[in-house]
């Protein structure tokens, strides 16, 4: 988070994030606090692109990325899908993943 300030009467939020599947999970807490985000002025940067990279740790499995990344962990099958993992219950830790933009 760049600035989190008051700009008149509305909430100013500036922020540089890495891709834009975690600009996609910012909005999506947002709209979770007020759907029409109504009292928010923002400037929220993607530096990156599409794709966020992501390396498995110690105690990871797809449900739980995905439910970090996505905000449900049903979102599993489509990291599966995007890093040809043929069985999403064998990753490994240092695996390194591409999480694609997921709707």
């Amino acid at each position: 988070m760049d600035q989190v300030d008051l700009d008149g009467d509305k909430l100013l939020l500036k922020a540089h994030v890495p891709s834009k599947v975690v600009a996609n999970r910012v909005w999506d807490s947002i709209k979770q606090a007020d759907p029409s985000y109504s009292d928010l002025h923002h400037e929220i940067a993607t530096v990156g692109g599409d794709e966020q990279p992501y390396t498995v740790q110690s105690g990871d499995n797809l449900s739980k990325i995905a439910k970090r990344f996505y905000g449900a962990a049903n979102k599993y099958t489509g990291i599966a899908q995007a890093n040809g993992i043929a069985n999403p219950d064998l990753i490994r830790v240092g695996q390194q993943l591409n999480l694609p933009v997921l709707s």
